[in-house]
């Protein structure tokens, strides 16, 4: 059952250090949803994709299957990407600016490899949407060169060897104790940040040290 974004909005209750972030982005919600929407609209094909379409493969040598899901997919596989603005400091009179963040020139590598996954699975045009609360960029074959289908193919060496460090380590032990010995983490990854619990890095560098 389709639930309108307003109803779901209003079921969020969120804590004080998220107040400020989250009244801000219900102002400019409507925007990136009608940036989002226009992105779609310059893609051929668009009106006949479905959302959350389950994308499902075995790979050699990977005991499980890989899963995930597409945003959307039709006779092509679209991505979205959205790119919410930056929380400022606090100013003197007690009130904060937000800037908004600049869509790249190029995908991001990550995001790449997550739409090679989709590719690998049902071999359809790719389109990677950026989306801000002022404009959007649409990545697709014929304006990006890591888009094309030979050098999507290229990568894909990189997904199943990602699979395999992972399906490694879980051959060593399943217990986090003993496999956080084999990872080296990056903790300057945005991943790491968690506006719901102050403490999520600070308590992850202790768990690694100890």
């Amino acid at each position: 059952m389709f639930i309108p974004i307003e109803e779901k909005l209003k079921k969020i209750i969120p804590d004080l250090n998220q107040r400020e972030e989250f009244d801000h982005y219900v102002k400019i919600l409507p925007k990136m949803i009608a940036n989002g929407h226009a992105a779609h609209q310059t893609i051929p094909g668009y009106d006949k994709c479905k959302p959350e379409i389950e994308a499902f493969k075995w790979f050699d040598d990977i005991t499980i299957p890989v899963h995930g899901y597409c945003d959307l997919k039709g006779g092509v596989i679209i991505e979205d990407k959205c790119k919410f603005p930056r929380r400022g400091r606090l100013k003197k009179d007690n009130t904060r600016s937000f800037s908004t963040t600049k869509l790249p020139e190029v995908p991001d590598p990550n995001h790449l490899l997550q739409i090679d996954f989709y590719f690998s699975v049902f071999e359809l045009p790719v389109y990677l949407c950026y989306i801000n609360e002022e404009t959007f960029t649409v990545f697709h074959a014929d304006n990006c060169d890591e888009l094309k289908p030979e050098n999507i193919k290229k990568r894909i060496p990189k997904i199943i060897q990602r699979c395999k460090v992972r399906q490694n380590l879980l051959k060593i032990s399943d217990q986090a104790n003993v496999i956080k010995n084999f990872i080296q983490p990056d903790f300057t990854n945005f991943k790491w940040k968690n506006d719901l619990d102050e403490n999520y890095l600070k308590n992850a560098i202790k768990f690694f040290e100890d």
